[in-house]
């Protein structure tokens, strides 16, 4: 099974636009963390009969993280060897980080930070951890933002599966950190103040 060309046809199944999950939907769609391959999670689609829209967003945003992930592993990251595990995907040099693959927020189209520099990075970086779910979700922990920036949703969603632009940013990253080591941030959240390693790697065409 190629999970590259299967991204790739679950594009032309799903809308450009993404709903804000919700627990109820969530909680009936997940498994698609067990679905190896694309035929599969239609199957379960029509099984659980659940929406399917939902669901394969899902499934394809799940499976470009990981996918993501070892990308950053073919340049000297090791992969997290407990898949569950919420807290960490990647080691660089022996430091835990959480990887998120994502699209430039809707609620930052004015464009207040400018991430061709450290300092409106290190200020997204801020707004990110500010602005991450509540609860369960809730996590202040070492963070690898990956930052697809398109000229509209459709093109966002593709770049997320563009392995070829995530590698070359990713290739660039790693060989920088190589050299400079990695950015480190201070977060503040109820007081305390958490020293962290985070950073953003702006993915722009």
């Amino acid at each position: 099974m190629n999970m590259e060309s299967d991204l790739k046809r679950c594009l032309d199944m799903i809308s450009s636009d993404w709903k804000i999950q919700d627990n109820k939907n969530d909680k009936s769609t997940n498994f698609i963390y067990n679905a190896k391959s694309l035929d599969e999670c239609l199957d379960l689609i029509e099984k659980n009969n659940v929406n399917k829209d939902y669901a394969l967003h899902r499934w394809y945003n799940y499976y470009t993280s990981v996918y993501c992930e070892y990308l950053f592993c073919d340049y000297g990251a090791v992969h997290e060897e407990n898949e569950k595990s919420h807290d960490v995907d990647i080691y660089i040099n022996e430091i835990p980080f959480d990887v998120k693959l994502t699209v430039y927020p809707k609620a930052l189209s004015d464009r207040p930070f400018n991430l061709r520099q450290r300092t409106g990075k290190n200020q997204m970086i801020q707004w990110y951890y500010a602005h991450q779910s509540q609860g369960k979700r809730k996590q202040l922990l070492n963070r690898l933002y990956i930052v697809c920036d398109g000229n509209n949703s459709e093109e966002n969603l593709r770049m997320k599966s563009d392995f070829e632009l995530l590698r070359k940013y990713i290739r660039s990253f790693m060989n920088y950190t190589r050299e400079h080591g990695f950015n480190q941030i201070d977060i503040i959240d109820n007081q305390v103040i958490y020293h962290l390693y985070s950073d953003i790697i702006y993915i722009k065409k």
